[in-house]
């Protein structure tokens, strides 16, 4: 797992804001199925008096398949899962895991203490866990 601090602020691609009209419709998805190809793991995000805690679940991955990004107003979580080559005769018959690079954006709309930032990856879960920065008076 890396880990890699910015000091400036994530923007990403998006399209398809406000809803689009019927004749932008296929326009803005095109645009968003190419600027994002990657799958979405799923992800819970929560908070302690202390911290923002993001849950990923990013099953049948070793550490130095993803990678953690902190940005100012961001953490981004990419990576691949390898796709699993059957042996032999063996075929499949359902394909309901997604496979290949995953991208996962986590907006931060609270400061964070940059340098105590601590991420564990358990049983499939990869914990990241953000320590609030003190509101100054």
């Amino acid at each position: 797992m890396r880990y890699r601090r910015f000091s400036y602020r994530y923007t990403g691609i998006v399209s398809g804001i406000n809803s689009p009209s019927q004749s932008d419709f296929w326009k803005s998805q095109i645009q968003s199925r190419f600027a994002y190809p990657q799958w979405q793991p799923p992800a819970d995000l929560y908070e302690t008096p202390t911290d923002l805690i993001v849950k990923a679940e990013i099953a049948g991955m070793i550490e130095e398949d993803f990678e953690i990004s902190l940005y100012e107003n961001a953490l981004v979580i990419q990576g691949t899962r390898s796709w699993e080559n059957l042996q032999g005769d063996e075929h499949y018959h359902a394909v309901n895991i997604q496979y290949g690079s995953f991208h996962l954006e986590v907006p931060l709309r609270q400061k964070i203490e940059r340098d105590r930032v601590q991420a564990r990856y358990d049983r499939g879960f990869l914990y990241v866990m953000l320590p609030k920065a003190e509101v100054s008076l």
